[in-house]
C-alpha cells in the first residue's frame, strides 16, 4: 500500500465518518461549489510553485539531478496532505457530502452515492502527481497517459470498497427481519468484508489486464525458451507470462499477481524488455518467482485479513474508551482509525514486505546462480525509473523495498556466504507468527462479538 493510497483511505475514513454539523456556514450551493473548486486547486497551484521554484536549480546533467529531484520527491507527501486537508474543508466546512445527497438523490444506492464526494480529492492528487512528474527529466511520458496511469493506481484501494458499499445498499433491500438480524450480528459485517478482500487478491491478474493494456510474451522467441525453462527448473506453476504495455511512460518493472497457479500471471513491462538483457530478465523474473515460491501474495492477503480482526480489538480497548473519555467527536473516532491503519499498513507492513523482497531476492541469485546479472538489473531499475540507489535509513522505513544499495549489498552477502543471510531461506518468523495468531484472534473476536 503506497502513500497515495494511504492518504486516499484518509480521506474515505474522514467522508464515511462525516455527520452533518448542528451549525453550518450559510452558503449557496453555487458558492460550495465554487469553493470546493477553488480549495482542490490550490494545493495544486502550491505545489505547482514550489517545484518551478526548485527546477530552476536543475543543470543540464540529468544524472546530477537525480539526488534533487528524490529530494524533492520526498516530500511530495506534504503537497498530498495539504490536498487532503483541503478536502476535509470541503466536508466539514462546506458540507460536501450533504451537496452530493441533496442533487444525486435519485440514485438509489446510498452508500454508493457517498463516494462522489472523493472527487475532489481525486483529482487533487492526481493533478500533484501530474505536477511532480514534469520535472522528471528521465521520463517523459504525455500527460494524459501519466494521469490515467494514477488513476488506475487509485482504483486499486478504491474497488474493495466499492464492492462492500454495494454490499451494504443491497442489504438496505433485504426484508426488515432479515436487516435486523444483521444489525444484532456485526461480525456479519466482517464476514461480508472477508470474501471482497480475498477475491480482491484472487482476481488481481484479471483486473490487471482489464485496466492495464497487455499481451502475451511472443511464443518462441529466444527469451520466452529462457524463461520456461527457468520456471520448469524453479518447478512452480503459473498461467502465463504477459507484457504490461506502459506506451510513452517507459516503466520499466515487473510483478506477480494472482494466489492460485490457475489464475496466475507474470507481468514485464515493455520498457524492461526493451533495455535489459536476456540475462537481467531472467533474473528479475526469478524474483518473482521468489514471491511464489515463498507465498508472498497468500502472506499479504492473510496480512490484510488479519487487518480487520486486530482492528476490532483496537477499537474495543483504546478507540471507544477515548471517544467515551473526550465525549462525542466527529474527528476522534477517523483519526483512532487512520492512526491505527499508518501504523499497521506503513511501519508494520512495510518491515515485512522489505524483509520479503530480500527472500525474493535471494532466491533470484539462488535460482539463477546470475548474482552479478541481478546487481546489474537493480541499477538499471534505479536508473530508469529515478529510484535512489541510496537511502537513509529513517526514510526507508517508508519504503515497501529496500533501497538499491541495501539489496545489492545483501547480494554480496549471500555471495560471501554471510550465515546471517541463511535464515532468509525458510519462512520469516513474522509470517510464522501471523498464521498462528490469525486463528486465535479471529476466535477471540467472535467471542467479543456475541
Amino acid at each position: 500500500m503506497g502513500q497515495l493510497s494511504i492518504i486516499l483511505i484518509a480521506g474515505v475514513l474522514f467522508l464515511f465518518y462525516f455527520e452533518p454539523p448542528q451549525r453550518s456556514i450559510d452558503i449557496s450551493d453555487t458558492q460550495v461549489v465554487l469553493w470546493t473548486i477553488v480549495l482542490t486547486g490550490l494545493p495544486v497551484l502550491i505545489t505547482g510553485f514550489v517545484t518551478s521554484y526548485v527546477a530552476r536549480t536543475f543543470s543540464e546533467d540529468k544524472e546530477e539531478n537525480l539526488p534533487k529531484l528524490y529530494h524533492l520527491r520526498r516530500f511530495m507527501i506534504v503537497f498530498e496532505c495539504l490536498s487532503l486537508a483541503a478536502y476535509l474543508c470541503n466536508l466539514y466546512l462546506l458540507n460536501l457530502p450533504v451537496l452530493i445527497n441533496k442533487y444525486f438523490a435519485f440514485f438509489p444506492m446510498e452508500h454508493l452515492r457517498q463516494i462522489l464526494a472523493l472527487l475532489p480529492l481525486l483529482i487533487g492528487l492526481i493533478c500533484i502527481r501530474l505536477v511532480f512528474y514534469q520535472l522528471n527529466q528521465y521520463q517523459q511520458g504525455h500527460y494524459r497517459e501519466v494521469a490515467t496511469l494514477q488513476f488506475k493506481f487509485l482504483f486499486f484501494p478504491l474497488l474493495p470498497m466499492l464492492i462492500y458499499l454495494m454490499t451494504m445498499d443491497a442489504i438496505y433491500w433485504l426484508p426488515y427481519s432479515a436487516k435486523m438480524f444483521i444489525a444484532q450480528h456485526p461480525y456479519i459485517l466482517i464476514g461480508l468484508i472477508l470474501p471482497v478482500i480475498a477475491s480482491a487478491y484472487i482476481l488481481a491478474p484479471l483486473l490487471m489486464q482489464f485496466l492495464w493494456k497487455t499481451k502475451p510474451l511472443a511464443a518462441g522467441s529466444a527469451l520466452k525458451e529462457k524463461l520456461d525453462l527457468l520456471t520448469k527448473q524453479s518447478g512452480l506453476k503459473y498461467r502465463d507470462i504477459v507484457v504490461w504495455q506502459t506506451g510513452s511512460l517507459s516503466i520499466a518493472n515487473a510483478a506477480v499477481a494472482g494466489t492460485f497457479p490457475w489464475n496466475r500471471r507474470i507481468f514485464l513491462t515493455d520498457a524492461l524488455l526493451e533495455y535489459f538483457t536476456d540475462e537481467e530478465i531472467e533474473t528479475v523474473v526469478a524474483h518473482e518467482l521468489g514471491h511464489i515460491h515463498y507465498r508472498h501474495i497468500p502472506t499479504y492477503m492473510l496480512f490484510a485479513l488479519f487487518y480487520l480482526l486486530s482492528y476490532w480489538f483496537f477499537y474495543i480497548f483504546v478507540e471507544e474508551p477515548l471517544v467515551a473519555h473526550f465525549g462525542e467527536s466527529q474527528i476522534l473516532p477517523t483519526l483512532c482509525s487512520l492512526v491505527f491503519l499508518i501504523v499497521y499498513f506503513v511501519f508494520i507492513f512495510r518491515y515485512l514486505s522489505r524483509r520479503c523482497e530480500h527472500q525474493a531476492d535471494l532466491y533470484a541469485a539462488s535460482l539463477t546462480k546470475k548474482p552479478e546479472a541481478f546487481k546489474n538489473a537493480l541499477m538499471k531499475l534505479a536508473v530508469l525509473n529515478s529510484v535512489p540507489k541510496s537511502i537513509q535509513r529513517f526514510f526507508e522505513i517508508f519504503n515497501t523495498h529496500p533501497s538499491i544499495h541495501r539489496r545489492i549489498d545483501f547480494i554480496n552477502q549471500w555471495i560471501a556466504q554471510n550465515l546471517a543471510i541463511q535464515r532468509y531461506k525458510s519462512y520469516l518468523l513474522e509470517v510464522k507468527i501471523l498464521i498462528i495468531l490469525l486463528p486465535i484472534f479471529g476466535i477471540l473476536a467472535l467471542l467479543l462479538l456475541r
